[in-house]
């Protein structure tokens, strides 16, 4: 499951989560909202949570406000089953980014857009440094033909499932300022 994945990566205090979902654009409609004709369907990051502490439930006492959290409550029958609680503060490559440890992005940005212009939502588009020439790839993303380089850009060809995308910036060190852009 997720967990094995993060957990076998290594993921822990100290990291950093990036969300990206599934969105349209809508438009006043009536009396509601609608989506814009037209408009298309794309991945976009919308918010991030660097971890703080790594709790797993039912191996360690856990705080009294876990309890209503669903992976608590509802914990019969989860293997595995472990809490992110995120940090106090945002820091990256320890320095304080004046931010909480976790948040949405207050608007749309197009710095916050994934998915290439005019294509399926699947279809990434990149700064070139992600492609994973001589470093481990993003999870779930080291076949080759996923990624077609375009000067100072890279599509990537994501896959269709999960969203747990390990990336290990100690390998890439051009994502500190590139995550710093996006959290201003």
């Amino acid at each position: 499951g997720e967990q094995s994945v993060l957990e076998r990566e290594g993921v822990g205090p100290g990291d950093l989560f990036l969300f990206f979902g599934w969105f349209r654009e809508v438009e006043l409609h009536g009396d509601g909202m609608r989506f814009r004709r037209g408009a298309e369907d794309q991945h976009v990051l919308w918010g991030w949570m660097q971890i703080g502490e790594v709790l797993s439930v039912g191996k360690q006492p856990l705080p009294a406000w876990a309890g209503y959290h669903p992976h608590v409550a509802a914990a019969a029958g989860r293997s595995n089953n472990t809490l992110y609680v995120a940090s106090d503060r945002l820091t990256i490559d320890g320095l304080d980014a004046a931010l909480p440890g976790a948040g949405t992005f207050a608007t749309h940005a197009p710095k916050l857009r994934l998915t290439k212009a005019g294509a399926t939502r699947s279809l990434w588009d990149l700064p070139a440094w992600f492609e994973p020439v001589d470093r481990p790839p993003l999870g779930y993303h080291g076949t080759s033909s996923r990624w077609t380089r375009r000067g100072d850009r890279v599509d990537l060809q994501s896959v269709g499932r999960g969203q747990e995308f390990v990336f290990d910036t100690d390998h890439y060190l051009e994502a500190l300022a590139w995550i710093r852009n996006l959290l201003t």
